[in-house]
Formats: structure tokens, sequence, C-alpha cells
């Protein structure tokens, strides 16, 4: 069993909406509905711990009780960084007794809607195996390495390069030391299981679904609803 921690304190200052993303509404309902319905309706998933601004505690609070979630455990203050916020939730399943040290935490962002019970499932059960695991994409695009004044330096090997979504997947015990460690060093990484590659140890990547990403810009917000109008059935 397992413990999902949904981030959902961000800005979202691209997307540019003048409110929280995770509020804008897909098919009549806010994007973190779908987020939450996910981990609410897999049987791996204890409890639910939502990372959320201050100020809108009470909103998320009021949307959990209309919907009915019942695997909410707690719906707590972020940070000032996504990994600040993912840290404070780790002190509160610590703090509450939520977990046991080998039970896998999932970390996913309260903007990326599509995740499918597999990517769940299968992220666990990696997890479990090997420590931590994340979802990614293979990257479709040439990549190259740029120096100073715009000048390629090097064309990446492209087969080799992934890019990382969530659920970010980690051991409580392994994410707790991971997470205390980048906090006492002051250290500020660019994803989850980055704090876990900074101790030594190994990451599995696992494909994403095609439709897992985060809603970060209008154009992708456009996106989404055109996937959930034509694939998501209610």
């Amino acid at each position: 069993m397992g413990i999902a921690v949904v981030l959902a304190s961000g800005i979202g200052k691209r997307m540019g909406a003048g409110k929280n993303k995770v509020f804008l509404k897909l098919k009549n309902k806010p994007v973190i509905f779908y987020v939450l319905r996910a981990f609410e309706d897999h049987p791996g998933i204890q409890k639910i711990i939502i990372t959320s601004k201050p100020e809108e505690i009470e909103a998320i609070k009021s949307l959990c009780q209309k919907h009915g979630f019942k695997k909410i455990a707690g719906i707590i203050s972020g940070g000032k960084e996504r990994q600040h916020s993912a840290y404070n939730a780790l002190m509160y399943i610590k703090e509450h007794k939520l977990s046991k040290g080998s039970s896998p935490v999932i970390f996913h962002n309260g903007a990326n809607p599509f995740v499918t019970k597999e990517e769940i499932q299968k992220s666990m059960r990696e997890a479990k195996r090997h420590g931590a695991c994340v979802v990614a994409h293979p990257s479709k695009d040439t990549i190259k390495e740029i120096g100073e004044r715009g000048m390629v330096l090097r064309t990446l090997e492209r087969k080799t390069l992934w890019n990382m979504q969530t659920p970010q997947t980690i051991r409580f015990d392994l994410a707790f030391k991971a997470f205390s460690k980048a906090f006492r060093d002051n250290f500020l990484g660019t994803d989850d299981v980055s704090l876990v590659e900074r101790l030594g140890e190994k990451v599995k990547v696992i494909e994403a679904s095609i439709h897992n990403f985060k809603i970060t810009t209008p154009m992708d917000l456009e996106l989404a609803k055109i996937i959930i109008k034509k694939y998501y059935v209610q």
C-alpha cells in the first residue's frame, strides 16, 4: 500500500490565468479533481496528502468533501518551492505515522490530470524493487548542448534522453533520507528523484502513458480539453 502526495501549491506563472492552474476547469471539474480521483480509485493507495497554498486549503477541503474523497489524510501548507512542499508532506507522514519505512510514497503534480492506474501500479512495484521510480517520455527531438554565444557544443544521444513526468515514487525511508539531506545542505533539485540520485542510489525509469503531462501553459490546457473530451469517460 502506498501514500500519494499531490503537490498543488504552485503559482502557475506561465499559465497566466490569474489563479492556481489546479482549479482550471476540464469538463466542468477542476484539474485537480481528476488527479485525486485517480488515486482515490486505486486499490493500492491507502492515503492521500495534498500540499496547498495556505489561502487555498479551505477551497481544496471543500472540493474533497463535495466529491466524497475518503482517502484524504491531510491538506497541508506547501513551501516556497515544490521540493519544500514535498518535504513538508514527508514530515507530516512521519509525524502522523502514516507510512512504514518500505512503503512507497508517490509524488504527483496536481496539474497532471491523466495519470493512469497502470502507471501508479508499476511505479509502486518498481520503487519497492529499486528504491525509486519515475515515469518519463523518451525524447522525440534532437537535443544539442549550447555554449557561449549560442554556439553548439555537441549533439546528445537522443535514445538516452528522457523527459521526466510524475508520478515519482520513492520508498518512504529513502525519500525521508534524501529530502532531509537536501534540506540540511540547502540543495534544491530539479525533481524528486534527483535527490535520491544525489545519495548515489539508483532510480528506475518507466515509460509514461502518452497523455500523462503537466498542464503548464495555455496550449497545454487546450490539449487537455481535447483529450478529456475525446478519451475520458466520467
